[in-house]
């Protein structure tokens, strides 16, 4: 099997970003700026191909690295990632002694100012919708064929830079999830990454909550009023907002979103 590192990123000039990353193995880099331009660069360890474009918004700029990846294993990737240099071997390792997952979640070292705070880890099981949806993109992995026969892409109104603030990650695997994708975690700890900035969070404010909303709307379009309580009555230590006034927020967002698809209904 070949692996290729698909990796989100903004402003780079140059493929350096595949080296301060330690990717050592094929990678395809979305690079998101003020120019068109496509760059193929041979390393010791694989082919780095730039694609960069004028576009924003992370969903989009997943969506064009998967469009361009050609690997049998695609690793999803932020640009904050440093790999371990086993990385390539052990996550081919892990899909070839899970032939039936279609999707693997892997652990991660979290870090700031160089400090590993947090090691994200889980024991190898199968996951399943209501324990699935705290991960984020970089720690998942995926066989290509897969994804592409279930035609699963990543939706372009969510995440950094795009209309609402973050949720793709999550809506990414619902969708895997409602078109039968089996998705596993595994244990092995892909490297680190970086928390010290974020390109999108700015505190738990009024947006917030309404983004929260709208994601709702759209992972669980059934359920989305009583899972928007859920998440308006938490955050209370960590927002000047009162209780209620977050449910208020969240609740617009669901009204706001119900004249959104469905993403995860398979065209």
């Amino acid at each position: 099997m070949k692996l290729q590192v698909l990796v989100a990123t903004m402003g780079q000039q140059d493929t350096g970003l595949a080296q301060k990353m330690n990717i050592r193995c094929d990678a395809v880099i979305a690079n998101q700026a003020d120019r068109e331009e496509e760059v193929t660069e041979h390393t010791p360890y694989g082919t780095v191909h730039m694609i960069t474009t004028a576009t924003r918004g992370v969903g989009r700029n997943r969506n064009i690295a998967l469009a361009a990846a050609d690997a049998d294993i695609l690793l999803m990737a932020d640009d904050d990632v440093t790999y371990a240099e086993d990385m390539p071997q052990q996550v081919l390792a892990a899909f070839a002694e899970n032939p039936a997952a279609d999707v693997l979640v892997f652990g991660m070292q979290m870090t700031q100012n160089g400090v590993v705070t947090e090691t994200r880890t889980e024991r190898a099981r199968r996951l399943h919708v209501w324990n699935a949806m705290r991960y984020g993109t970089y720690r998942i992995a995926v066989r290509r064929r897969g994804l592409a026969d279930a035609a699963v892409t990543f939706h372009e109104s969510f995440g950094g830079g795009c209309p609402f603030s973050a949720g793709e990650d999550s809506l990414f695997l619902k969708t895997c999830f409602d078109r039968g994708l089996k998705v596993y975690a595994h244990p092995y700890v892909l490297g680190t990454c970086s928390k010290d900035v974020s390109s999108w969070f700015v505190g738990y404010n009024e947006k917030y909550f309404y983004d929260k909303g709208v994601l709702v709307r759209q992972m669980f379009p059934y359920t989305a009023y009583i899972m928007a309580l859920y998440f308006g009555l938490r955050f209370k230590r960590k927002t000047r907002l009162g209780p209620w006034q977050r449910v208020r927020l969240v609740y617009a967002g669901v009204r706001g979103g119900k004249h959104m698809i469905p993403y995860a209904e398979k065209p």
